[in-house]
């Protein structure tokens, strides 16, 4: 019989692991479960992280404008903000069928990794981005780094309330969505799609909204398996897009926020207005 703590998809009918000791755990990596997908997936978007990190900021090789620089700081904030989230999630998906106590302490490692990845992402997009207002930029971050802390405070106190049934993600989606509006105001500050520096930017945080809309929308709306139970058991389940949707998109805002820093160093501040 399942414990009833990994029934959180009612759509999902076989592949559970349950009773394992942490040998047996690691020992589940190498054969086909329904978690293989969601622990893979962000094992490997761990290790591409740190590669960005030894490639890019150790190393420099790629961003050697980035030494003796605030960049560094956020580049590398945000990089293993990301490393953070990955490793949460890998440990709640690999270890969480031991018992429903660890099941319960990993699920708290897993969404304090999501506050943290989501507040990497907006300090790394807010100092690339607000750098010539100075003013809003640390409004913004004060703003975040508060409703992210109460956020991940919230989730971790409501633990006990979750473990029947799937992480509910909604408070973190809002949060993410809230990056529209310094990213409005950042458009209305540069005076409209007639300048350069919007044109160039702009489209990008519609893409990264995208991917994780996709994401998002799959994960609320357990598709496909909602319509074909017991046949997405193993892959392509919701959860599992929802998780490749999420390393593609902290990918493309780290490739981006790269490209876009060093656009904004050919062009300073008193350049970017025209």
């Amino acid at each position: 019989m399942i414990p009833e703590y990994l029934q959180s998809n009612p759509y999902i009918r076989s592949g559970y692991r349950y009773g394992l000791n942490f040998i047996g755990c690691l020992f589940s990596l190498f054969y086909l479960n329904n978690e293989s997908i969601n622990v893979w997936s962000h094992l490997i978007g761990a290790g591409v992280f740190l590669y960005f990190f030894f490639r890019d900021i150790y190393i420099g090789n790629a961003l050697p404008f980035l030494k003796s620089t605030s960049d560094y700081y956020f580049f590398l904030l945000y990089t293993f903000s990301v490393v953070i989230c990955m490793f949460g999630s890998v440990l709640f998906h690999l270890f969480g069928c031991m018992s429903s106590r660890i099941f319960a302490d990993f699920l708290k490692l897993d969404l304090c990794g999501i506050g943290i990845s989501i507040l990497g992402c907006y300090l790394y997009g807010l100092h690339i981005t607000f750098e010539c207002y100075h003013d809003w930029r640390i409004r913004y971050e004060t703003i975040i780094i508060c409703i992210t802390f109460i956020a991940v405070i919230y989730y971790v106190h409501a633990v006990k309330q979750y473990i029947t049934r799937n992480i509910h993600i909604s408070l973190f989606v809002i949060i993410s969505l809230l990056g529209f509006l310094p990213g409005l105001h950042w458009y209305c500050l540069h005076g409209g799609w007639s300048n350069r520096f919007v044109q160039h930017f702009f489209p990008k945080l519609f893409v990264l909204y995208g991917i994780l809309g996709v994401g998002t929308i799959v994960y609320l709306t357990k598709f496909p398996e909602r319509f074909f139970p017991g046949y997405f058991d193993f892959i392509f389940a919701s959860h599992q897009i929802w998780h490749i949707s999420s390393l593609c998109a902290f990918i493309w805002w780290y490739v981006n926020g790269i490209e876009l820093l060093q656009y904004r160093r050919r062009n300073p501040c008193h350049t970017l207005h025209k």
